[in-house]
C-alpha cells in the first residue's frame, strides 16, 4: 500500500510542477513601444519586426526591422556662427532600420526567460519639416524578458540603449545617435 502512496505522491507532483518549456529553433515577433529620441535621433511609437533563428543552446540571431514614427515642427536653424544646427524633441522624426542582433538567455525561472541583446543597426532618418535626412549606424544593448503564455507563442518585454553616428546633409556632418527604446510584443514558434 506504501508504494502506491508513494508513487500517487510523485505523479501529483510531477502534474503540479510542469517541466520547463523549451524554446522554439526559430520564431516570428512584432514589437510596439515607444523610443526617445534628440537632436538628430528619431523619436516616437517604434514599431518592429523579429526573426529569431537558435545559434546555440542559449544565443539566438535577431533580424530585427523596425519603423520609429514621431512628430514635431521645424527645429533646425543657423546659429549666430553661422553654423547648421537640429535641436529636434524626444518624440520627433522618423526612422526605418535593419539590424542584426543575439539574444543571450540565461536559465530559465519556470516560464520566465530572461535575455541581454546587443546588436548593430543601419538606419535612415528623416525630419520631414527641415528637410534633414541621413544615414546612421546605431549598437543596441539591451535586455528584457520572454514569458511563455502557451506552446509556441510568448510575450516579451525588452528595452534598449541605442548609441551611434549618423551622417547628415544641409552641412550638419556627423552627428551623434542617442536614444532609448522600450518595447513589448509577441513572439510565435515556428
Amino acid at each position: 500500500m506504501s508504494r502506491v502512496a508513494l508513487l500517487l505522491l510523485i505523479a501529483s507532483t510531477a502534474a503540479a510542477d510542469p517541466a520547463p518549456s523549451v524554446m522554439p529553433d526559430q520564431a516570428l515577433g512584432a514589437d510596439l513601444g515607444v523610443a526617445t529620441g534628440g537632436r538628430v535621433t528619431a523619436g516616437g511609437v517604434r514599431v518592429a519586426g523579429h526573426y529569431l533563428y537558435q545559434l546555440s543552446s542559449s544565443d539566438w540571431f535577431d533580424g530585427t526591422a523596425s519603423f520609429t514614427f514621431g512628430g514635431g515642427t521645424a527645429a533646425c536653424f543657423r546659429d549666430r556662427a553661422d553654423t547648421y544646427v537640429c535641436d529636434h524633441g524626444l518624440a520627433q522624426g522618423g526612422a526605418a532600420e535593419l539590424e542584426a542582433g543575439v539574444r543571450h538567455y540565461f536559465t530559465p525561472q519556470g516560464q520566465f526567460w530572461p535575455f541581454l541583446r546587443g546588436g548593430v543597426g543601419l538606419r535612415y532618418v528623416r525630419f520631414g519639416n527641415d528637410n534633414v535626412s541621413g544615414a546612421a549606424i546605431p549598437l543596441h544593448l539591451g535586455g528584457g524578458i520572454r514569458v511563455e503564455a502557451s506552446k509556441g507563442i510568448a510575450i516579451t518585454v525588452q528595452g534598449a540603449l541605442e548609441l551611434g553616428v549618423g551622417a547628415f546633409g544641409h552641412s550638419l556632418g556627423a552627428e551623434p545617435q542617442l536614444g532609448v527604446a522600450i518595447t513589448g510584443g509577441v513572439e510565435f514558434g515556428l
